[in-house]
């Protein structure tokens, strides 16, 4: 079944009038935190730690505090 705003929208109705049980939070298979799925489904500290994407964004995050240390900001 596709993910239509219609489907979210009716969902939403019948959660509203308590039809429907509220939305489980997804639960990261790495560490079992439930977390909100903005990286999928890993949470954002093991996404972090266990993905290429991750580990490059943090090598970068860490590259410009670094940078910013250095240059006396």
């Amino acid at each position: 079944m596709p993910d239509t705003p219609a489907a979210r929208a009716k969902r939403y109705r019948e959660r509203k009038a308590g039809r429907l049980p509220p939305p489980q939070p997804p639960v990261c298979p790495a560490c079992g935190l439930a977390h909100r799925g903005a990286r999928g489904l890993l949470c954002s500290r093991c996404w972090e730690r266990l993905t290429p994407e991750g580990r490059a964004f943090k090598a970068e995050r860490v590259r410009r505090a670094r940078a910013r240390k250095r240059d006396g900001m």
